[in-house]
């Protein structure tokens, strides 16, 4: 399966169109926390058109994009391609080195211990 990788900017117009649905380079202009030019955000649309992300009608000689995939195929998607290239397929290094980077409070600990206690297996039958 190819990895759907997106590089930093990519990711950050992605996320502005999978939350609006429907966005105008203007619309995510106005929506990213940085300053950036309009032929920036207009060029990164189109290269991400090209790769078979996004899609665009025109309305009133403006173009109108939409996404091609749904935000979990790239978050996954890239997770496991993280997974498999610095932590070796292995969930536990991945979680391990989270914990070692990331201060957690007591509260967000707990629920991730709920979150690692209460996963089941797709296809796994529970005792009920």
């Amino acid at each position: 399966m190819q990895t759907k990788r997106l590089h930093y900017l990519e990711l950050e117009v992605m996320k502005v169109v999978w939350k609006l649905e429907r966005a105008t380079v203007n619309d995510v202009l106005d929506r990213i926390d940085r300053k950036l030019a309009y032929t920036t955000i207009a060029t990164t649309m189109r290269s991400l058109e090209k790769k078979g992300f996004l899609s665009h009608q025109v309305n009133s000689r403006t173009f109108v994009y939409q996404p091609l995939v749904q935000e979990t195929e790239i978050t996954h998607s890239m997770l496991r391609d993280l997974l498999e290239r610095l932590f070796d397929n292995s969930a536990e290094k991945l979680v391990n080195t989270l914990l070692e980077v990331k201060q957690t409070s007591p509260n967000e600990h707990s629920r991730l211990q709920q979150l690692i206690n209460n996963y089941q297996h797709e296809g796994e039958e529970t005792d009920e």
